[in-house]
């Protein structure tokens, strides 16, 4: 004889929508390892990612291998004592092309409308026997020479070498004087028409001779 309590206990062993539900597995037993094991664990279904065993565990660092990580090593070493070398290289020639002297030329500026005045900065790392210093102001309306000054005081000769189309000085390091490594400062000043004067032509070379060295040229704009 069936009862009721027979037949409900019937329907919830069958399953509803025909799909059998997971199979739960006690974990095996492990020796204590001073890690608790999870007390179950779920069979994934077959043919999902997990299927067919358990999924590693991440590596907290590479495995070792003495022959990849010796040549590993090697290969650095060498592109780091190439990269020495060729520095080394660069280094060399740039202090072969840049030598002793250095230059460069600016215009001061200022608000008179009427006057200006161009700078020539000279830089040396070896004693100077000789210096000559020549700047050419393009005439460009008006354009008068109204004088010279030099950080060299009397070590140096202030000349003008006008020519046409053209207003130049000539600063010149005196004979028998020897400047010391540093830096020196030429101004040329010169009127010129009403308004910002554009000097984008004007030029200026220099030319040096250190103690047993040979002669440096310098060239360039304002």
């Amino acid at each position: 004889m069936t009862t009721a309590a027979d037949k409900e206990d019937t329907r919830e062993k069958a399953p509803a929508d025909g799909i059998e539900k997971p199979t739960v597995v006690p974990s095996p037993k492990v020796e204590d390892s001073g890690k608790k094991d999870p007390e179950i664990v779920y069979v994934p279904v077959s043919g999902g990612a997990g299927a067919g065993g358990a999924v590693p565990a991440p590596e907290s660092a590479p495995k070792s291998d003495p022959a990849g990580t010796t040549g590993g090593t090697s290969g650095t070493t060498g592109g780091q004592e190439e990269q020495s070398s060729s520095s080394k290289e660069r280094s060399t020639q740039s202090g072969t092309t840049t030598g002793y002297l250095w230059s460069d030329g600016s215009v001061d500026a200022d608000t008179n409308d009427y006057w200006d005045q161009s700078t020539v900065t000279v830089k040396s790392t070896k004693p100077l026997t000789s210096l000559k210093v020549v700047v050419r102001i393009i005439q460009t309306g008006g354009v008068s020479s109204t004088g010279a000054w030099s950080s060299l005081g009397d070590k140096v000769t202030v000349g003008q070498n006008a020519a046409s189309g053209q207003v130049g000085h000539v600063i010149t390091l005196k004979p028998a004087v020897t400047l010391d490594p540093g830096t020196y400062v030429l101004k040329v000043q010169y009127n010129h028409d009403q308004g910002n004067r554009d000097a984008a032509r004007d030029l200026y070379s220099v030319t040096a001779v250190a103690t047993d060295s040979d002669d440096e040229f310098r060239e360039g704009r304002f």
